[in-house]
């Protein structure tokens, strides 16, 4: 059994760097050009380290006129996580959110410094002097970016959550696990993000990132007061692509030759759920079994910590896709916010781009899929 997909799901690709599928690659000026191509052509689901030109540059701001002024007392409003497995449609949730007027975020812009001091600087960069790029990333999946747009910041979440790239099982580390500091700089970490948009009024911050889906315990015990969202996919379109991810980042790990992910030891796209390490052995990366299992495990890690979350809420991406408007508002409401405002041109223009895509994917071995996860395919209604 098969079928085409053209929703949220990565195609393949050719040649040494992953190639674009018809959205060209685009620079604001010659300058973006020369400081910023190195970078987009080295885009890693773990940033790499950023070039020292761009760094230096931030540097020379941030310690002249445009220091990051946050006030560590300040508290951190009821931060927003969005929780799901690689493919599931959080790209196109956190991009329809990012357009509200109360929202912040991490930018690629941010990312690509590391340095949360630096974050201002790279931020005044990019929107006051331009200095930006635009085009689809390396996945492949009709996700067009540039240095303004959310990012998952995996490289950030994992170092401060002190989540081990290369281990294919994390254990369960609770506050209690980390010192003040540690603490500390997580939250001050998200008081930069938010600086960065003061002027505009975002005083709420989003991410989302796979990696974080087996940590809301954690992130609770920072963030009493955050803000789960779960984003659930038809988990035959989802294990089908989680192929596709990883045949992609293989490749990319290579094409930029990261210095972090050689060969024999590449990063593995996939959440750490219970059970990843013996399907990996079992099946290898690359079997439906194995992101079968994945996605299934998944769910039923969230539904074992869904009582111990304060503020949850579980939405389905195919209803996402159905009824934009109202299930974003629906989410926003969740999350104690009003619906974006009339007037908000940026979020009328991605609401309307929704399920338009320019790539087609051809999926196949549902049976398999149904035979290892039917009852949460039929929990969720995909049965």
């Amino acid at each position: 059994m098969g079928m085409n997909d053209t929703s949220n799901g990565a195609s393949s690709s050719s040649g040494r760097l992953a190639k674009l599928s018809g959205v060209e690659t685009q620079y604001t000026n010659w300058l973006a050009k020369l400081m910023l191509s190195r970078m987009w052509e080295r885009q890693h689901n773990v940033a790499m380290d950023p070039p020292r030109h761009i760094v230096n540059t931030a540097k020379l701001l941030a310690g002249s006129f445009l220091p990051s002024k946050i006030d560590r007392a300040a508290p951190i409003a009821a931060p927003i996580f969005i929780l799901g497995t690689p493919r599931c449609g959080s790209t196109l949730l956190q991009d329809l959110m990012s357009r509200h007027e109360r929202i912040g975020y991490i930018t690629y812009g941010m990312d690509l410094v590391q340095n949360p001091e630096l974050f201002y600087a790279a931020h005044w960069l990019r929107a006051k002097l331009g200095m930006d790029v635009k085009g689809e990333r390396y996945l492949q999946d009709s996700i067009v970016v540039h240095g303004g747009a959310p990012a998952e910041a995996m490289r950030f979440w994992g170092t401060a959550l002190k989540l081990d790239p290369h281990a294919l099982t994390w254990p369960q580390r609770r506050a209690s696990d980390f010192s003040a500091d540690e603490i500390r700089y997580v939250q001050d970490t998200i008081r930069h993000v938010l600086y960065c948009f003061h002027s505009e009024g975002r005083d709420r911050f989003l991410t989302k990132c796979p990696a974080l889906l087996t940590e809301p315990l954690l992130l609770q015990d920072i963030f009493p007061d955050a803000r789960f969202i779960h984003l659930v996919r038809d988990g035959r379109m989802v294990a089908n692509s989680l192929i596709k991810l990883y045949e992609l980042q293989v490749k990319q790990d290579i094409a930029v030759n990261h210095p972090v992910f050689k060969e024999g030891s590449h990063f593995i796209p996939y959440p750490r759920v219970p059970g990843l390490e013996g399907w990996m052995q079992e099946y290898g990366p690359r079997d439906l079994r194995t992101t079968a299992h994945i996605w299934d495990s998944a769910l039923n890690f969230v539904e074992g910590v869904r009582p111990q979350l304060r503020n949850f809420h579980e939405i389905r991406y195919e209803d996402l896709c159905a009824e934009p408007e109202r299930r974003i508002n629906e989410v926003l409401a969740f999350c104690d916010l009003p619906p974006p405002a009339a007037d908000n041109a940026a979020f009328r223009e991605r609401l309307a781009q929704v399920g338009k895509v320019s790539h087609v994917n051809r999926y196949s071995g549902f049976e398999e899929v149904e035979r290892i996860a039917s009852d949460n395919l039929r929990r969720y209604g995909y049965l």
